[in-house]
């Protein structure tokens, strides 16, 4: 099967198993997909957030913080969390701290979770690939954050 068809058949399963495929997000640079996810922590984190979005200093911390996880392990206990709530810290540019809920581990296929695919996602600027720039078949999206990526190679 070529590379594209199946592609095309793994969102099209994911979509029969309750993914939204993202078409306008789709072929984008990660940079709409960040968008996207800030405009998710800033919905799920209103009352938090004090009905203030996160500025831009504020988001790259949030991005920042992700960084730090060196293992998968690292980024599992992130998205456990304490009470099966993931959270990352935070400190607003006004000095106030807290922490913002980005993964609801008691909500796993419910709630008010959102589970989303896009694909042929573009990544420019790595500094640790052996490219700086890179395309990504089929990205996997919970509550806007990537969780996992698929390449496919036929």
């Amino acid at each position: 099967m070529a590379e594209d068809k199946f592609e095309h058949a793994v969102i099209d399963k994911l979509k029969s198993e309750g993914w939204e495929y993202l078409t306008d997000y789709s072929g984008v640079t990660v940079d709409w997909v960040h968008d996207h996810w800030r405009d998710i922590l800033d919905a799920n984190n209103r009352k938090r957030l004090e009905d203030t979005p996160l500025s831009d200093n504020e988001f790259e911390q949030v991005k920042l913080e992700l960084t730090k996880n060196k293992t998968p392990y690292d980024a599992q206990l992130m998205l456990a969390g304490a009470g099966g709530v993931g959270t990352v810290p935070l400190n607003r540019d006004d000095g106030t701290q807290l922490e913002l809920e980005i993964f609801y581990g008691d909500e796993v296929a419910g709630g008010h979770s959102r589970y989303e695919v896009v694909n042929q996602i573009t990544f420019t600027d790595l500094a640790t690939s052996l490219s700086s720039k890179r395309r990504i078949d089929i990205m996997l999206l919970i509550n806007g954050l990537s969780v996992a990526h698929i390449e496919e190679k036929d």
